[in-house]
């Protein structure tokens, strides 16, 4: 059987981005994405000729395994984006607390959840959010009595062992052009999606972020050891590497632009002409 590509989205670490390059180099009947829980629900059974359509599969979902990495029996070929724990744990927060079509945002709103509480909380629905959640997600065990020296040990191992490429969020654009050499793609120019709106994190405090690097030890030491392994990616890609990510990025900004300048035109058709306050 052909390997089928498998994106495992974590929440907040560039992914809504990198969706939309990678739909833009697959046909859409090639790509199952899975992240409502409609998706969950018709996606629990595909039939073989629908599998056999499918070549990438992303989502907020997890492997049935990963020693070797399967997912409805077929094997994957799988890749992720890390980013630093508590950068993302701040944004997950903060982005689940002001977009009303989150499955959290009721939620989090009508119960006055603080990211203290986010964090440490045991209710059903953040049980294990605040609490290494990208650690217990790596190693496919979620269990609190399960020892976290075992979850990370297995997290790294998978790591290392059971994807292609691991990216890392603050490094894009190395990150993607590692991924279009592992993978094959062609068309990567992007817009960035899903962006916080500046200040937005700013009733997150020091001692709120203190609390999250206490209660996230083991995410931390897993997101340095993914840095590591991304590092040596980098040095084995050669000098050549540096010339193509700069050149990449020149061309990207001006691409970024174009697409800024569209918008607002857009947005001037849909507005009608803007009208000039008097002096």
């Amino acid at each position: 059987m052909d390997e089928i590509l498998f994106f495992l989205h974590l929440p907040r670490t560039a992914g809504t981005t990198l969706n939309a390059i990678l739909r833009e180099n697959f046909p859409p009947e090639a790509v199952l994405s899975v992240y409502a829980r409609e998706d969950y629900q018709r996606c629990r059974m595909l039939d073989a000729d629908v599998l056999e359509r499918i070549r990438l599969i992303e989502g907020h979902l997890n492997p049935e395994s990963f020693e070797p990495p399967r997912l409805y029996g077929r094997p994957l070929r799988m890749f992720t984006l890390l980013r630093d724990p508590l950068e993302r744990l701040v944004s997950e927060y903060v982005f689940q607390k002001t977009w009303p079509s989150n499955h959290l945002y009721a939620y989090l709103n009508e119960n006055g959840i603080s990211f203290q509480e986010y964090l440490a909380s045991d209710a059903p629905l953040l049980k294990f959010r605040g609490k290494n959640f990208v650690s217990h997600c790596l190693a496919g065990v979620f269990a609190q009595d399960r020892d976290m020296d075992e979850v990370l040990t297995l997290a790294k191992k998978h790591l290392r062992e059971s994807f292609c490429l691991v990216g890392i969020q603050e490094r894009f654009d190395e990150s993607l052009l590692l991924l279009a050499g592992e993978i094959g793609l062609s068309k990567l120019y992007y817009e960035r999606r899903n962006m916080l709106r500046p200040g937005a994190a700013a009733e997150i405090t020091d001692e709120d972020r203190a609390l999250a690097a206490d209660m996230n030890s083991a995410d931390m030491e897993l997101y340095a050891f993914a840095r590591d392994l991304f590092e040596q990616r980098v040095r084995a890609a050669g000098p050549a590497f540096a010339a193509r990510l700069r050149e990449f990025r020149f061309l990207n900004k001006k691409y970024q632009k174009m697409c800024a300048m569209l918008d607002k035109s857009l947005l001037g058709e849909a507005t009608g002409p803007i009208l000039k306050p008097k002096a």
